[in-house]
């Protein structure tokens, strides 16, 4: 199968930096509930955010990029482009959506997440999203997911991209949210946008029945109450499914193993090409790691994802 970057042609060199001359910080983490309270969690989150932040800085130094790219009026509707660093003409685009139980994160903390694609010829967009510490609870993020699509359609190819190849992954949260708009892609006719265009989801360690409890703190701030659970969880709304799916899980993961298996046969049984990868060994903190590592299975295969589409688009 022919790579994506193949499709790419060495173009007039795009080796200026195209970020803002004042990069934005990074939402302060000091104040994240998971930082603020490590005893309640066996991961190391602070570790975890000042690497994500020394990563990021890194691939902004060495990647032509576009940060604070707003889709709405709030701050935190921003995304940030991340682009090979040969010019492309109709390049797939890859939207990652962090995670943080919808109370914390920020897309200056992942854009480590990029670099792969990038030496693949793909666009990645990390996007924010309204946060439920800032008093916004479903359907807000949703609604911001669909917006940033609706952006990146409209956008995109104003940097290379193409608009009618469109690919939503997500940790966590992210998850959620990545799950949300590919279960039924009917909201994307309400925008003018053909629902073809959204291509494939990759939800990376997510519940997708929220109906069970979060992890220590979230308490039910994102659904906050029986009705809206029942709303927001992907898994009991399948019915127009984006084409194909790849739901990854860490082997550790204990409490999203089930559910994860649940959505994919849920979107296999409503017509979707839809891919279960467990990643062994790994805990929550690993899985969205594993995405940024171009040898890592997750990666590996939505790379394939991404190629089989595009294969199938020009078929």
């Amino acid at each position: 199968m022919r790579s994506v970057s193949a499709t790419y042609s060495c173009q007039t060199a795009l080796l200026l930096f195209c970020a803002l001359t004042s990069p934005a910080s990074a939402q302060d983490m000091s104040k994240y509930y998971t930082v603020m309270h490590p005893e309640e969690f066996e991961i190391d989150w602070a570790g975890f955010y000042r690497e994500a932040e020394k990563r990021t800085a890194d691939v902004r130094d060495r990647f032509p990029h576009h940060l604070n790219l707003a889709y709405g009026d709030d701050t935190k509707q921003q995304l940030d482009l991340y682009l090979p660093k040969t010019s492309t003409n109709n390049a797939p685009v890859f939207l990652f959506l962090h995670g943080g139980g919808f109370r914390e994160g920020d897309r200056a903390q992942y854009g480590f997440v990029a670099e792969p694609f990038a030496h693949r010829g793909i666009i990645t967009a990390v996007a924010s999203y309204r946060l439920t510490t800032d008093g916004y609870h479903y359907p807000a993020q949703p609604e911001d997911t669909r917006s940033a699509i609706t952006w990146l359609h409209k956008h995109i190819a104003e940097y290379g991209g193409n608009a009618e190849a469109v690919y939503v992954g997500g940790h966590s949260a992210g998850a959620i949210l990545a799950a949300d708009v590919g279960v039924d892609r009917s909201w994307m006719e309400e925008r003018g946008i053909p629902s073809e265009a959204l291509r494939g989801i990759v939800p990376i360690s997510g519940p997708y029945d929220l109906r069970t409890k979060g992890r220590p703190g979230e308490g039910d701030a994102y659904a906050p109450s029986e009705e809206l659970e029942l709303q927001a969880s992907p898994v009991l709304h399948v019915k127009n499914p984006a084409p194909a799916s790849l739901v990854a899980v860490g082997s550790t993961e204990k409490r999203f193993l089930d559910s994860s298996e649940e959505f994919v046969a849920e979107m296999t049984a409503k017509g979707a090409i839809a891919r279960l990868l467990v990643l062994d060994g790994q805990d929550h903190k690993d899985t969205v790691v594993s995405l940024a590592d171009p040898d890592s299975p997750l990666f590996q295969m939505t790379l394939e994802l991404i190629n089989a589409s595009q294969e199938s688009a020009r078929d």
